[in-house]
């Protein structure tokens, strides 16, 4: 290491000292938008991000305590490559995933890319994004499960020029603010970004005066380099090999089919490569990810973490992520085509790195946590504007469960997802100020999270009554309401998710499946419920005190103390007699399974066999992509009947059977006769 530290331009002392400059310009641009930012969501739960940005495309100044904190490798060379020049006061703006290379992932998230300039030379790039409340589309705050184009989700800005040499496009900016519901909060969101652009020229022009261009310009490639270098020595230091796992999402919300992702882990040297072969197919929902093919953060983001956890001193940049690549089929959920919608990417990438996890475990035993909740559903409330006319959107809190335990302790409680745990709660005085409910609970869940020696942490109850009339609900990305967290090296899964409404006059709550669209009115409440992270090692382990300071503190109850952890409590004091009996009685004869998936599970994959599914992913991508999801449900649906009126599992026969029955004998035909040319358009091949 000392010798390719020797090879960099920059000297070592000095190279620290522009790591810690680079990353604290992004971070007072964070802070600034944070500060400056109109809406709750980003002054409040700040839901943003900022970089300095190579002027090739890659992120070598990003921020450690404010904003997102997994886009490091981001790829902006698709959209700097849009435009032939540049000049000063230009800046640049873009929400669209398939014309932005993935750069914006959906499209209420609005980036902004600034040149910076020194003496009439480019030095690098300034980025800014916030995720905007609404962006126009079919429902308030644009984003719905069941959306299935892109252009049900909002308003489309390929990049542009937001600037032009300091000059607003005033064109440009009254076509978007007149194709979204909220226009003077985006507005406002969207001055605060360019005040964030404008921090990090400031910064950048006094770096540059007090080092020298090519002393900054050196210092921006070295960082890059020096951080690539570090974590290939992470990676030589873990075993190789190829390691498997699969998850899913419950369902695509139009049917009952749960969406599978399959990951193949592999550690060669020091690269790591991820396969998504044998993941689904683009779905007609909103759950898709435009990866464009590469290593795109919402696929890879686990493993920066993980390299981050072991090397905790690598400088975060894109450097950090070189060494990791990717296989994704063009037309699967993780790496979908124009124009499938993709507002929820949030959730499939968020289940994506639990797959990812999966596979870890095996490769790091004691190192990887149970799964965390895999949860977060932002509850975005509408309501008329009695005042200005029109609607009001805020989002009410940033839902999210607990996180899974681990070798050495508990999970968190409510503080999943790990992977964006930037984002925070918001107040509920400022809730109840700006949006017409009243908060009845925002307390932990009893009980939720997964027993075992060391317990998964607690999800959340959030009761809410509305005070308006004619009220719409959304809540995108709520999860784990048919598939629990999984437990790990003998841990029990975490609590699954649920959703109550008690209606104006009523008494009692009824259960209501996911959000997706709910219209509320004045004396509805709703409670939400989200779900406990996995536990880690077996319940028996646990040491009793600390069962017993859980039901002292409220996160378990004395039914679980006995029920999960063999404890016995009477008036708030451990019978150790009689706990040591029944912790003798039912200590399982063998050793548990590294992983503990929950009854839901084990039942869908008693029928739902690895063969039987890999049968049906290589017929439906036989198909041409804009097939590939009916055909799906047609040939999942007949196959699942037989694998349920059997009562066993299913073969790969009984999927070809299924798929001579239930597909048109035309589209059979359409494939057969297809030319390797059309057929490689679709991404598939006649092998397949």
């Amino acid at each position: 290491m000392t010798g390719k530290i020797s090879s960099l331009r920059t000297d070592s002392a000095q190279l620290d000292i522009f790591v810690q400059r680079f990353r604290s310009i992004a971070e007072e641009m964070g802070y600034s938008l944070q500060r400056t930012g109109h809406t709750a969501f980003v002054n409040e739960t700040a839901d943003l991000g900022v970089a300095l940005v190579t002027p090739e495309g890659e992120i070598f100044g990003y921020p450690h305590s404010i904003g997102i904190t997994m886009f490091a490798n981001l790829n902006f060379k698709k959209v700097i490559g849009s435009f032939e020049r540049f000049e000063q006061g230009d800046i640049l703006i873009c929400n669209d995933p398939y014309s932005s290379g993935g750069l914006s992932s959906h499209l209420p998230d609005i980036s902004l890319l600034s040149p910076i300039f020194h003496d009439g030379e480019l030095v690098c790039f300034a980025y800014s994004y916030v995720h905007s409340t609404d962006v126009g589309g079919r429902v308030a705050g644009s984003l719905s499960p069941s959306s299935y184009e892109i252009y049900q989700e909002g308003i489309r800005i390929p990049p542009s020029y937001l600037y032009r040499a300091g000059a607003l496009n005033k064109e440009l900016i009254d076509l978007i603010l007149c194709n979204c519901r909220v226009p003077h909060d985006n507005w406002g969101d969207l001055k605060a970004m360019v005040t964030a652009l404008r921090v990090a020229d400031q910064r950048v022009q006094e770096s540059v005066d007090k080092y020298g261009r090519d002393g900054f310009v050196d210092a921006m490639y070295d960082v890059l380099q020096y951080s690539e270098m570090r974590a290939r020595a992470v990676i030589r230091d873990i075993p190789d090999g190829t390691y498997h796992f699969a998850d899913y999402l419950d369902d695509d919300v139009v049917s009952d089919i749960p969406i599978k992702f399959c990951v193949a882990l592999t550690i060669q040297g020091d690269e790591i490569e991820l396969d998504f072969t044998g993941s689904d197919s683009q779905l007609r929902t909103a759950f898709n990810i435009y990866s464009d093919g590469a290593a795109h953060p919402w696929l890879v983001y686990t493993i920066m973490f993980v390299l981050l956890t072991i090397d905790r001193d690598i400088p975060v940049n894109a450097g950090l992520m070189r060494s990791v690549s990717v296989i994704s089929q063009p037309g699967s959920v993780v790496n979908c085509t124009a124009p499938a919608a993709v507002g929820l990417r949030t959730t499939t990438g968020v289940r994506v790195q639990d797959t990812i996890r999966g596979a870890l475990a095996q490769a790091f035993p004691g190192a990887i946590p149970a799964a965390g909740a895999g949860y977060i559903a932002p509850i975005v409330f509408t309501e008329p504007d009695l005042v200005k006319g029109g609607l009001k959107v805020n989002v009410l809190e940033p839902m999210v469960g607990g996180t899974g335990a681990h070798e050495d302790g508990d999970g968190l409680n409510a503080r999943d997802v790990v992977d964006i745990a930037n984002l925070r709660n918001s107040p509920i005085e400022i809730v109840e100020n700006v949006s017409g409910v009243r908060i009845l609970k925002y307390a932990l869940r009893p009980d939720s999270g997964g027993a075992g020696k060391f317990r998964g942490g607690l999800g959340i109850i959030f009761e809410f009554e509305v005070l308006e009339h004619d009220c719409l609900v959304t809540a995108r990305g709520q999860e784990r309401h048919r598939f629990r967290p999984w437990g790990l090296m003998g841990g029990k899964c975490g609590e699954r998710a649920a959703v109550f409404i008690k209606r104006a006059g009523r008494s009692e709550f009824e259960p209501l499946d996911k959000i997706d669209s709910l219209q509320v009115d004045c004396g509805d409440v709703l409670r939400i419920l989200t779900p406990g992270g996995g536990g880690y090692g077996h319940s028996h382990e646990r040491d009793p005190e600390h069962v017993l300071q859980d039901l002292l503190n409220g996160l378990i109850s004395k039914q679980a103390a006995r029920a999960l952890y063999s404890v016995v409590i009477e008036d708030g004091v451990i019978d150790q007699a009689a706990t040591a009996q029944l912790r003798h009685d039912t200590m399982p004869s063998r050793q548990p399974e590294m992983f503990c998936f929950g009854p839901e599970r084990d039942a869908y994959e008693s029928v739902w066999t690895e063969e039987a599914w890999a049968r049906l992913i290589q017929k439906v991508f036989s198909l041409p992509v804009p097939l590939r999801a009916s055909m799906r449900t047609r040939l999942w649906t007949a196959a699942n009947a037989l694998g349920e009126e059997r009562g066993g599992p299913l073969s790969a026969a009984d999927v070809d059977l299924c798929w001579t029955e239930t597909v048109p004998a035309g589209i059979a035909y359409h494939v057969a006769t297809q030319g390797d040319e059309s057929l490689a358009h679709h991404g598939i091949s006649k092998a397949s």
